[in-house]
């Protein structure tokens, strides 16, 4: 935050804490002259506004005495962003936590699909730890040989953690940097602890990609919902109507999630007439996401594990409860909730807020719990192989009995 904003607003810390009023003129209490306790009619605040500056008093008082009395001299500015990243991180969920103007730019890039860094896709796991489930082609991270699967544990000197997403999101910041520049990346693999240098550059990145395999199958793979992905599967379904495809494969693992509305679009280029999801708020608000009477309508198999997350929880529930399609892979990560941005205009500040949780037309919500595949196959190796090809990914051959069997049976 830019400190002239930071001064206007020192003497009256607790209300900019939770923005009780908009002009901070109003804010200052007015006492009679014999100092007595302020009462309504000699108030310049309403009841409301001063029983909270009341409530936070000790917060300014504890802000003084740090500025006031610790020995060395402190920055204002540091002092406002740890209380606001301290009363995110008290609600206990890692989903909930401020962005700095800095963290919002780069956050934003990335939404983009261009952006300064090294080209990888991180996601936090049940252990509290981040993952490396995606590493994207033609990229510094695959020059410098990181892996699927690796577990970051440093950034430069700074240890990361996945067990709050505030950690999370610093560990991103400082892996993206100035292109050229080199970021040492220390990741575990195999139990072995490796200290792996990489020159950060420009990243242009496809969160989807597509292509026929054999057999006439469509195979689309969603990285993420964000960015691109929704064009270029749009993009790839027309393709595949063109070739005449005769049966489709969404893999959707180490999908960490995105955007809900991307989820919708793409699922609703798929299923039937209906509900895909639901919300509801704390209060008992719901809001329902509905898919249109047009379809592709193919056999179609959706691929999962403990890695698909949110978004891609959406998507597979939804072909389940339409009983669109085949689910097939292992049990799904089980994020249920949903998050919403609030962007503060004045600096370009964000806080992202767990408001809702999500389910399906079944009433069902994965959180904690996960999608259950209606086939579970176990991937057979360390990893998901680069390429689609179901003679090395047994999940994928999985996918291609299935989609064989749905297709004689729809032909007799």
């Amino acid at each position: 935050m830019k400190n002239s904003s930071l001064r206007t607003v020192a003497l009256i810390w607790a209300a900019v804490m939770i923005a009780v009023v908009s002009s901070t003129a109003t804010l200052l209490i007015s006492g009679r002259a014999n100092r007595q306790t302020p009462t309504e009619e000699n108030r310049w605040v309403s009841q409301e506004e001063y029983d909270t500056l009341q409530r936070y008093s000790r917060l300014e008082q504890v802000r003084k005495a740090l500025l006031s009395d610790y020995y060395q001299e402190l920055d204002e500015d540091s002092l406002l962003l740890g209380a606001i990243r301290g009363m995110t991180a008290s609600v206990g969920d890692r989903y909930t936590f401020y962005y700095t103007p800095e963290e919002m730019t780069r956050a934003n890039e990335n939404d983009a699909g261009e952006y300064r860094g090294i080209g990888v896709l991180l996601q936090n796991t049940e252990e509290g730890n981040i993952e490396i489930v995606r590493v994207y082609p033609n990229t510094p991270a695959e020059a410098a040989g990181l892996r699927i699967g690796d577990v970051l544990v440093a950034v430069d000197d700074y240890e990361v953690s996945g067990l709050d997403g505030r950690t999370y999101s610093e560990a991103v910041n400082r892996i993206r940097g100035i292109d050229g520049t080199s970021v040492t990346i220390t990741i575990l693999r195999d139990g072995e602890r490796l200290e792996i240098p990489v020159d950060r550059g420009v990243v242009n990145v496809d969160y989807a990609s597509y292509q026929v395999l054999p057999g006439k199958i469509g195979y689309i793979s969603i990285s993420q919902f964000t960015g691109n992905a929704s064009a270029i599967f749009h993009e790839a379904i027309e393709r595949f109507k063109e070739q005449r495809v005769e049966g489709l494969v969404i893999d959707l693992r180490n999908n960490p999630g995105g955007l809900l509305d991307q989820a919708v679009s793409i699922a609703d280029e798929l299923l039937p007439t209906g509900v895909v999801v639901y919300v509801k708020e704390r209060g008992g608000n719901r809001q329902d996401y509905y898919s249109d009477e047009s379809m592709y309508d193919v056999p179609l198999v959706v691929l999962v594990n403990g890695m698909s997350a949110s978004a891609s929880e959406i998507m597979a529930s939804a072909v389940q409860a339409f009983d669109r399609g085949t689910v097939i892979g292992t049990n799904t990560y089980g994020k249920g909730i949903v998050q919403t941005l609030r962007t503060y205009p004045e600096d370009g500040a964000g806080l992202q807020i767990t408001t809702s949780s999500y389910f399906d037309a079944l009433d069902r919500c994965p959180q904690g719990v996960g999608v259950q595949p209606d086939i579970e196959v176990a991937l057979v190796g360390e990893r998901i192989p680069d390429e689609p090809d179901p003679q090395s990914d047994n999940q994928l051959a999985a996918a291609f009995e299935e989609l064989n069997r749905q297709i004689a049976q729809r032909s007799e």
